[in-house]
């Protein structure tokens, strides 16, 4: 007999536990619902940097990291979008970077603080204090596609194009609902009210010499891709318009070319703007539930990564396939 599962959600954390249920789970048939055409949703455009915000999940980002390592030996870049960066973050605030260091710098390659000389011979201006590491990147415009040719290897998996109002609406025809609703979530679940957008914009530029990864604290980066870079970004908690204003473009530039000069007069190739999943805390657990009609059904909530997807994905995919072997009996672990 098959587990019937509906997943909630075709971003990078729809697509990620739908692929590691099937990779850990002989008997589940997986049902992937989403409102909206993939290129319309935020795991769409981001450039996927490797980096925990929060030491917490430390040990959920040590996963996904595993599993990017693996991408990158065993298969092309071009296909996955995975791709191994070296750059530096600067702050005058040397806390922001500790936590940084505490998160994960026992998890990325050649992770140490630079010196004067480093600093002063790479930027005009160098904050207090900068760390150095090496990282993976998954470029979402790649990987977000690749998933979804991963996940459709399996012949137990059923796409559908549908709102969901109320999870609930799936337990009739579901064993368990995974509810990876980004930044509808909360309301989904009928039961959270804390999720809040994060607006977010960047650009990408025509800069093919740029090589290395630059942050100025954690809002202010640019992340080399395959055929451009990102430069980036806003990070305005509460804010919901998706209008990219001049106001947008300017403060971005401004705060970047204090940093990096050299980038000034770059060819801007596409503009991004979405709104990010905010949570105080990811959402990683299970409930029962009963539907509408009064069958029992397992629920899952997996949300609330902010600017973390792409890092945290796949960990989080992993901790999904536990609790559903815990309460099933049935994953490959």
């Amino acid at each position: 007999m098959s587990l019937p599962v509906a997943i909630v959600g075709e971003g990078v954390i729809g697509l990620s536990t739908a692929l590691a249920l099937l990779e850990a789970v002989p008997r589940v048939k997986i049902t992937i619902f989403s409102d909206r055409p993939i290129e319309k949703i935020c795991s769409f455009g981001p450039a996927g940097l490797f980096r925990i915000d929060n030491p917490k999940y430390r040990d959920i980002g040590r996963i996904s990291f595993e599993r990017f390592s693996h991408l990158y030996r065993t298969r092309s870049g071009d296909e996955t979008g995975i791709k191994l960066l070296s750059g530096t973050i600067m702050s005058d605030d040397k806390s922001k970077l500790e936590g940084q260091e505490q998160a994960y710098g026992d998890t990325v390659y050649n992770f140490r603080w630079l010196g004067e000389r480093e600093k002063k011979d790479l930027f005009p201006n160098p904050a207090k204090h900068a760390i150095f590491f090496t990282t993976f990147a998954s470029e979402a415009n790649r990987y977000m596609p690749f998933l979804r040719k991963e996940i459709g290897k399996y012949d137990q998996v059923e796409w559908k194009s549908a709102k969901i109002e109320k999870l609930e609406q799936l337990g009739d025809q579901f064993d368990v609902v995974v509810n990876c609703g980004g930044l509808d979530a909360g309301k989904l679940a009928g039961d959270d009210d804390t999720m809040y957008p994060i607006r977010g914009v960047a650009l990408r530029i025509e800069a093919p010499w740029h090589k290395h990864f630059y942050y100025k604290d954690l809002d202010t980066f640019t992340i080399p891709m395959n055929d451009a870079v990102t430069l980036g970004s806003l990070k305005q908690k509460g804010r919901s318009d998706m209008t990219i204003t001049d106001e947008d473009r300017r403060d971005i530039w401004e705060r970047y070319e204090k940093i990096h000069p050299a980038i000034k007069g770059s060819k801007v190739l596409y503009e991004w703007i979405a709104l990010r999943p905010g949570r105080d805390e990811i959402r990683l657990e299970s409930q029962n539930r009963k539907s509408n009609n009064g069958k029992e059904f397992m629920v899952v909530h997996n949300y609330g990564h902010a600017s973390n997807g792409f890092t945290l994905g796949w960990g989080c995919a992993h901790k999904v396939v536990a609790i559903i072997h815990k309460e099933k009996g049935i994953a490959k672990l």
